[in-house]
């Protein structure tokens, strides 16, 4: 950072007023935002690798001058470390598909439109970008040559193909190898290829033009390999129909530039899938079975599906070897994703939450009692004039009951409160009963002379109270002041961050595990952030290690990051004793509770990132009384299902310690044989970190010490309680548990998004 301080305060003659370090790419550079006081912004770049900034600096200047939309270098330090550009902005094309992508309809007519603009674009880099182009400054290769299509080749057959356990001729590969490596290099060009022409490096300006990023490994090389890396690249879900949409447009933006026989250039499509699907394969076996990394090994069936597709699409006789070996190897049992057992959902009726909406109101009686325009009568209307009026003294008179003079007045009073200790045990009576009822609107109003101080008082005061106790949607309305504010519905979570997280020392000698960063976010941000998105807003967290740092970034994060979502967090002190999970949840009861006995907690550790749908988790659970996140995972411990997913026990494969109530678990498990997680009508999953219930099981805790696990909790009740699992076994997560997980985590925050 201290160069890039340095560069700017020679470049601008000035230091920056802010200086935020960006999230980081896969290389070792780094990126910072930089603004001056003007709220001007640039951004700065300092990395490891000369010969690579080099690359960049030379690439931009001449796209730059090409007319192609590209940042401008405004900086270079003398060791060409470091370099200051112009600031695109912080929406890629990535972030702008995210509805279209992750959405049950689809990408809608709007993103198609984006990525027809995108698609088009990719041929004035590749041709218009060629043009006088030095590529001997490209790095760290000049061209897409045959030595390198033979080491993904090889890479694709060592790291995957040998640990599949296929049987292969070696020399038959090879000859394959060679054969495909010369039906690839009949498309070699003098053209640019970007070679990580993706989503993530498309930059949209305000009006939703793209700009170009991250070119630097560009090189020269085929058209067709830009165009099947962006249209097959895994995460963006494209149907067969966009592609084909994009693929036309692309040529015919090609036909701008450059003479293509269409036909001639279709046919070449297959094969660069084809090498493409290899290259991934390579570097999920690598990963995955090499290295060891779950999230890799758990695409591995997707991407076989991929290939026995393509593979459809395929009939070269040059290469009908590797044809018939990637046939052998797509059919593998293994790897027949059809195949996966995934249990279903308890139930697939939709949870039906508590759809109340409580409107309160503070009116003037001069200008009449506030209509209920939902048809249902006006609910309650109380008369706050029988208590006394600050409105009569001359300091209250232009404030009103929002204000703290007139707070302080009416509270040092006393008689208002006692005005709304009667109103409170009615409105609790009727909110508690509107809610069993299945009713969704009451409403409550307020009345003074002047609508101003003590019905603005008693109406705030009303709403907070609801919102707090009963967590229901609240619609505050001072009519008077044409003050309007919606306390949203509340849906509550507990992340449990008290760990010392031993097993991540030494970066825990000097913060919570829970602050521990991945991708340049606190895990306790990644955590939050999702479930933000999936409409949770009412935080309990417990603290003990290193307590008042995780408080202090909850602070900092409300004043920021979350000023304006009506986020609300709170804390569950155990800073005297690690209480566990089930004595954690116990002890916070005083927060996590509210009057509605049929409200569901979520419960999410700190130290797991995961795909999960957490919608659909939340919704998908209509008569549990908690739900489980399991799946397939390899571990020791296990918990026990029957067939309908209820719990019925769990067990240590490795000791063989069981812990069930029923005698037919224990029997069963005794029968099962090594590996198999399926015996009779029981079924082990691993617990996944992730949970839900409802409030009315903590009553059951009470009984309980103050330091107990939550699984031990839920194998004591499971006779007269539903506790189900979320069983669905394709989703992937990471436990960052250990230092050697942290580089996990980063490439799988990276894949997840």
């Amino acid at each position: 950072m201290e160069s890039i301080l340095g560069l700017y305060q020679i470049w601008k003659g000035q230091a920056p007023v802010a200086c935020e370090k960006l999230p980081g790419a896969g290389s070792n550079r780094r990126y910072y935002r930089l603004t001056d006081n003007e709220g001007k912004s640039v951004i700065g770049c300092t990395g490891t690798s000369c010969e690579e900034n080099e690359a960049f600096i030379y690439l931009t200047k001449h796209f730059g001058d090409k007319g192609l939309p590209v940042p401008m270098i405004l900086a270079i330090s003398q060791d060409r470390l470091s370099y200051i550009q112009t600031d695109l902005g912080t929406c890629s094309l990535y972030d702008a598909l995210k509805e279209g992508r992750e959405g049950a309809l689809g990408y809608r007519a709007s993103d198609i439109l984006l990525l027809q603009k995108v698609i088009r674009l990719l041929p004035k880099i590749q041709v218009k970008g060629a043009e006088e182009l030095d590529f001997s400054k490209c790095y760290p290769l000049e061209s897409m040559d045959e030595q390198s299509i033979m080491f993904d080749l090889n890479y694709f057959k060592y790291c995957f193909l040998k640990t599949s356990g296929i049987e292969f001729n070696e020399v038959k590969l090879e000859e394959s190898f060679k054969a495909l490596v010369t039906l690839l290099q009949e498309d070699m060009s003098d053209n640019f290829m970007y070679r990580d022409f993706q989503a993530r490096n498309i930059m949209l300006s305000n009006d939703n033009e793209p700009y170009l990023i991250d070119y630097q490994g560009g090189r020269k090389g085929p058209l067709q390999y830009d165009l099947i890396s962006f249209l097959w690249q895994a995460s963006s879900h494209y149907t067969d129909d966009i592609r084909q949409f994009l693929i036309n447009e692309y040529i015919a933006s090609l036909k701008e530039y450059k003479d293509v026989d269409e036909e001639a250039f279709r046919r070449t499509i297959p094969k660069w899938v084809l090498f493409r699907t290899l290259q991934v394969l390579g570097a999920y076996g690598f990963r995955g079975k090499i290295e060891g990394k779950k999230y890799f090994l758990d695409s591995i069936p997707s991407a076989i599906q991929n290939l026995k597709e393509i593979l459809k699409d395929i009939n070269i006789d040059a290469i009908s070897y590797l044809h018939e070996t990637l046939i052998r190897l797509v059919n593998l049992p293994e790897y027949n994703i059809n195949k996966v057992n995934t249990l279903p959902l308890p139930t697939t009726n939709e949870q039906k939450d508590n759809k109340l909406t409580v409107k309160v109101f503070s009116f003037s009686y001069k200008k009449g009692i506030p209509e209920d325009t939902s048809g249902n009568g006006g609910g309650y209307v109380f008369d706050c004039r029988s208590t006394h009026n600050p409105g009569r003294y001359e300091p209250y008179k232009k404030l009103t009951g929002l204000d703290k003079p007139v707070i302080d007045f009416l509270e040092d009073d006393g008689e208002i409160n006692v005005f709304l200790e009667s109103v409170y045990k009615l409105a609790d009576a009727h909110v508690a009963r509107y809610i069993e009822r299945g009713f969704t609107s009451l409403m409550f109003s307020f009345g003074c002379t002047g609508g101003q101080h003590r019905s603005v008082y008693s109406a705030q005061h009303l709403a907070e109270h609801i919102s707090n106790k009963f967590g229901v949607e609240v619609v505050l309305n001072h009519r008077e002041q044409g003050i309007k504010k919606t306390f949203p519905r509340r849906k509550k979570a507990m992340i449990f961050a008290a760990g010392l997280g031993t097993r991540l020392k030494p970066l825990t000698d000097t913060m919570p595990k829970a602050l521990v960063p991945i991708k340049n976010k606190p895990l306790i941000k990644h955590v939050i952030d999702k479930l933000v998105l999936n409409g949770f807003n009412d935080f309990v967290i417990n603290v003990h290690h290193f307590a008042e740092m995780i408080e202090n970034w909850a602070e900092q994060a409300l004043n920021t990051t979350y000023k304006d979502k009506e986020i609300r967090i709170s804390f569950s002190n155990e800073r005297n004793e690690l209480l566990e999970t089930g004595g954690g949840i116990k002890n916070a009861q005083s927060l996590l509770r509210n009057s509605n006995p049929e409200e569901r907690i979520l419960i999410h550790n700190v130290d797991i990132l995961s795909d999960v749908d957490i919608n659909h988790f939340w919704n998908n659970v209509s008569d549990a009384d908690a739900v489980l996140v399991v799946s397939k995972r390899d571990t020791s411990r296990y918990l026990v299902f029957d067939d309908s997913m209820k719990l019925v026990g769990w067990t240590n494969i490795h000791t063989g310690e069981v812990k069930t109530p029923y005698k037919y678990v224990e029997q069963l498990l005794k029968q099962r044989e090594d590996g198999t997680l399926d015996v009779g009508n029981i079924h082990l999953r691993a617990f996944d970190g992730i949970h839900q219930l409802k409030t009315n099981l903590i009553d059951e805790m009470n009984s309980w010490p103050s330091k107990f696990s939550i699984i031990d909790f839920y194998l004591s009740i499971c006779t007269k309680a539903n506790i189900y699992a979320y069983a669905q076994d394709n989703h992937k997560m990471v436990d960052v548990g250990k230092l050697n997980t942290l580089a996990i985590a980063e490439e799988f925050c990276s894949l997840i998004k």
